[in-house]
Formats: C-alpha cells, sequence, structure tokens
C-alpha cells in the first residue's frame, strides 16, 4: 500500500501526541512532492525557506528527526551525508535499491531478516535495514 498521502501522516503525527505546524506540514508536502527519492536536510531546509520565509536548520532537522523516531522517516548515509526518505509505508520496514546517481530509489520485494534471525541466533535484533547502492537504468 502507498500511502503518500499528507492527511495519513499528520494524523498520524497526532495520533504519537505531537501538533501538527505548518512546518511539520511543510516538510511531509515535499517529501511527498519528491517521489520516492532520498533528499538532504539542506534540500528540505531550502524549501522551507523558500516557502515559509526564516526557518532554523535545527528546526528542519529536529522534525526529520522526530519523524524518524516516530517510523516516518527513514535515514541513511552516503558519502558522509545524511539523507532523509519518506516512508510509503508508516512504521514499517522498507527495502530499497538506492540510485547512487539520482537518488531515485526502488522498492525492493525481500526481507534478509528471514535468514539472519537463524545466522544471529543467540542475538537480540531490535530493528534493521537493508539497503543496496548501484546506479539505476536511467543514470547509466
Amino acid at each position: 500500500m502507498n500511502f503518500l498521502n499528507l492527511e495519513i501522516y499528520l494524523d498520524y503525527i497526532k495520533d504519537n501526541g505531537y501538533r501538527c505546524t505548518p512546518q511539520r506540514s511543510s516538510i511531509l508536502s515535499y517529501f511527498i512532492g519528491q517521489k520516492n527519492r532520498f533528499v538532504t536536510a539542506k534540500s528540505v531546509t531550502d524549501h522551507l525557506q523558500n516557502k515559509m520565509g526564516n526557518v532554523s536548520s535545527d528546526t528542519v532537522y529536529r522534525n526529520l528527526h522526530l519523524f524518524k523516531d516516530i517510523g516516518i522517516i527513514d535515514l541513511t548515509f552516503q558519502d558522509g551525508e545524511s539523507l532523509f526518505h519518506l516512508k510509503n509505508e508508516i512504521n514499517t520496514h522498507e527495502y530499497k535499491f538506492i540510485c547512487t546517481e539520482c537518488g531515485n530509489t526502488t522498492d525492493l520485494n525481500l526481507c534478509p531478516m528471514e535468514k539472519m534471525d537463524t545466522a544471529l541466533n543467540d542475538y537480540l535484533i531490535y530493528d534493521h535495514k537493508f539497503e543496496v547502492y548501484g546506479v539505476c537504468p536511467s543514470c547509466l
């Protein structure tokens, strides 16, 4: 199921005890417009500053990390930079191929944890992530 509907995300924020501020709404709208791409916090900040005026990067980072903590956004790192991605489904694990050229992502329909559970029998696993990096056909 592909949510990418602003109201669903805003309702989820409220359900988790947080207010739906104009900044939060604008950040989520920006991600929805990015159509399944990873983006930098700087690009989010630039968008908010263009749209709303004086918005600090601290405000953006605080909200991005709040969204990550409640399961709306994924965070990854590439070349020492934090990249953020709006999840298609709230509070689920997503597995992605990420193009290192254009930033577009493709969902992978598999869960590597099915194999890892037996390999890590004596470990307590509390979360996981699976990402594959390369160049997509459009960028080749």
